[in-house]
């Protein structure tokens, strides 16, 4: 017989929920929400990065990530630019002061990072990451 309570997707939703509260709760000091961090890391990590390929690497929508960098932008942590070779495609750079603000929070994304995966072996957080992955390709 069904029981939610141990439906993987009731239980799933439940920790990723869990995991995102807490982690906004850490970055609330630096006036930054788990959605900017996310986006700050990928367009630190991806010098000029597109608008669309940042929006498929957090796996949301052209609009959301539009608006996302509106406030972004005037917040002075990024900057788009024309691409020179398309006009239509907007790259995205993070300002000197969105560089500073990623650097100081990669110490607290690895410190969560930790926190939430004490006691876990390297086996088990592969497991669960390959057991993720194959749930995912499944849908």
């Amino acid at each position: 017989m069904f029981s939610l309570n141990d439906c993987i997707g009731f239980i799933t939703n439940i920790a990723s929920k869990r995991l995102s509260e807490e982690f906004n709760r850490r970055l609330e000091s630096y006036g930054v929400t788990r959605v900017n961090w996310i986006a700050i890391y990928y367009i630190g990590d991806n010098d000029g990065i597109s608008q669309r390929e940042l929006a498929n690497k957090m796996d949301v929508n052209e609009s959301s990530i539009a608006r996302l960098l509106d406030r972004m932008e005037k917040e002075e942590l990024t900057v788009r630019k024309k691409d020179p070779h398309d006009r239509r495609t907007a790259r995205v750079y993070l300002t000197e002061k969105g560089e500073k603000l990623r650097v100081s929070l990669i110490p607290l994304a690895e410190e969560f990072q930790n926190d939430v995966t004490r006691g876990l072996s390297s086996d088990e957080l592969e497991t669960f990451k390959k057991v993720l992955d194959k749930m995912v390709d499944n849908l």
